[in-house]
């Protein structure tokens, strides 16, 4: 028989031993990327939310999961999915969500002047994302999977390593303010009567960033970084 959810385990630790709970999060407004740490029992009672639906809702989910498969077995394994997935997902959609902002604003923005606040943090956020990918891919995720293979790491290694987590993760919470401010600008990506085809668009692909960013900071925040922790401190 299957154990009850726990509601005093963290979001975070949830989502990552079933990816699943993250669409149910999603769809409830709690945060298990940035905010993984808060348990669920806190969580649902400061968002306003009856904790037995939601765990009934979690158990469903839970039934209907499938494994996370072989991006969850090792630090170079989960490093490869993210680069494959989430980095090449944001390479190819931010230079187009850039000019499809543009184009909207352009053409919408007298009747929704919102529309020039949501390109500008577009830009923003598009440009902070791609110094951050970069930044992982170039410098990071090569001493992690150094790590990972059971090499000492040299002492500016460690010290990379140390300072660039704590940056990482404060990148990730700019990420996400970003994302809320657009989610709010956007009427939680309403789609308003007078738009068009690109107006629309331009929304839904925005809550779909919203939501793929969620999970690649839920991997990296809540599973990566905790094992790469967990390795420094086992070779003090």
């Amino acid at each position: 028989m299957t154990e009850p959810i726990n509601p005093n385990r963290p979001l975070g630790v949830l989502v990552r031993e079933n990816p699943a709970f993250a669409r149910v999060f999603e769809a409830v407004g709690l945060d298990f990327c940035c905010g993984g740490d808060q348990t669920l029992r806190t969580a649902c009672t400061e968002a306003d939310l009856d904790i037995d639906a939601i765990r009934e809702r979690l158990d469903e989910a839970r039934r209907q999961s499938e494994d996370p498969g072989d991006e969850w077995k090792s630090m170079t394994a989960l490093i490869e999915h993210v680069v494959d997935s989430h980095h090449q997902y944001l390479r190819e959609e931010l230079p187009a969500l850039e000019q499809l902002a543009e184009k909207v604003r352009v053409v919408h923005a007298e009747e929704h002047p919102e529309l020039a606040d949501i390109e500008r943090e577009v830009l923003e956020l598009a440009e902070e994302m791609r110094q951050h990918t970069t930044e992982e891919e170039r410098d990071v995720f090569p001493v992690i999977e150094k790590l990972d293979g059971g090499a000492a790491l040299t002492d500016e290694e460690r010290a990379l390593l140390d300072e660039a987590l704590a940056d990482l993760e404060s990148d990730h919470e700019a990420t996400a303010e970003h994302l809320e401010r657009i989610a709010e600008l956007s009427d939680g990506y309403a789609v308003p009567d007078d738009a068009c085809p690109s107006y629309q668009s331009l929304l839904e692909r925005l809550e779909t960033l919203e939501q793929d960013t969620h999970m690649h900071v839920h991997k990296e925040n809540n599973v990566l970084f905790p094992q790469v922790e967990s390795q420094l401190a086992g070779q003090v």
